[in-house]
């Protein structure tokens, strides 16, 4: 499954992940950054089997993503 890790195209812009291609990224068109911050897998429907995808590599491990812990996630 492809994850916004893994795109060179998923840029954040304030507290929002947007696509520097300009494609949706969910109903509001951007995600918002607290899933980066917590670490939660960044996979979207609207971005498998992207025509834009530009792959960097494989994925982030899940025990390196976020710098925040969450109680209760």
């Amino acid at each position: 499954m492809i994850s916004l890790y893994q795109c060179f195209n998923a840029k954040v812009k304030g507290d929002r992940i947007h696509c520097d291609v300009g494609h949706r990224l969910g109903a509001s068109s951007t995600i918002n950054i607290h899933r980066l911050r917590r670490g939660d897998p960044l996979e979207t429907s609207q971005c498998q089997n992207c025509p834009s995808f530009d792959y960097m590599g494989e994925s982030i491990p899940k025990n390196e993503r976020g710098w925040i812990e969450c109680k209760g996630k």
